[in-house]
């Protein structure tokens, strides 16, 4: 059990390509989004200011970028970084010296919120699906590229295709380039995301799966193209954050 401290928190979600920062008063309350700074954008002197304004007594944060976690150390002393060695509410059998914070911290919330039996799927630049086993252990997960990635991938692989935009395919025996590639890559990343819930939901052991959870950036589009019955949390991770934060901070 997580005893809460009610005094509010800086909380900051470092990805591959920006870093989120929110204010929490709680575990339980909603972070509210101070602002979205770039990765290349991102300095010392900025990070100092906003946690000068944002009025928090204590920080936390996800990072998967070293550059980016160095500024956020320098910025903020007194920091709380997830990490190898943070104290979880979770047991897990996933190597945490390769484990994602963001990772980590999607399953501090998961196991805050539902105890077991939960998949999680965040989708950045990169696309995570964790399993919170019935057990409440991690049992680890899946990594694959996110929407927007694939697409920028294969235009940028080829000579003359386009970047793919993320619309609904209207048929699957496409007539034109870019309705071939909303069916290839939109389409086709609807049966990727819905093959690997099916596959963790049957590694998930004994019990019913609780929820699904989709995350992150394009966490509404993939919704629309994989109907999964998932709820989409765009706060789940920095939730996740404000958990482990708590934890610790505790004596």
């Amino acid at each position: 059990m997580i005893v809460e401290n009610c005094h509010p928190m800086l909380l900051a979600d470092a990805g591959n390509s920006s870093v989120k920062f929110a204010v929490a008063k709680s575990a339980r309350s909603r972070p509210c989004i101070i602002a979205r700074i770039a990765n290349a954008d991102l300095t010392t002197a900025k990070v100092r200011s906003l946690a000068a304004r944002s009025g928090a007594v204590a920080a936390a944060a996800a990072c998967v970028v070293p550059r980016t976690a160095g500024i956020l150390r320098a910025a903020m002393p007194r920091l709380a970084m997830i990490g190898p060695a943070s104290p979880l509410n979770f047991r897990t059998s996933v190597d945490r010296r390769t484990a994602g914070a963001d990772r980590i911290a999607n399953m501090a919330e998961a196991a805050h919120r539902f105890g077991g039996n939960v998949i999680v799927a965040d989708f950045g630049t990169a696309a995570t699906f964790d399993l919170l086993d019935a057990r409440g252990c991690f049992a680890g997960g899946a990594i694959a590229p996110g929407l927007r990635t694939l697409a920028s991938a294969l235009s940028a692989g080829t000579a003359l295709l386009p970047v793919a935009d993320t619309a609904l395919p209207r048929r699957w025996a496409a007539t034109n380039t870019c309705e071939a590639l909303r069916a290839g890559v939109t389409g086709g990343y609807a049966g990727l995301v819905t093959h690997l819930i099916g596959k963790l939901a049957t590694a998930s052991g004994k019990g019913k799966l609780l929820s699904i959870v989709f995350t992150g950036g394009d966490a509404r589009t993939v919704a629309r193209l994989a109907k999964c019955g998932a709820r989409v949390d765009p706060l789940w991770t920095l939730r996740g954050i404000r958990v482990l934060g708590e934890l610790a901070m505790r004596p």
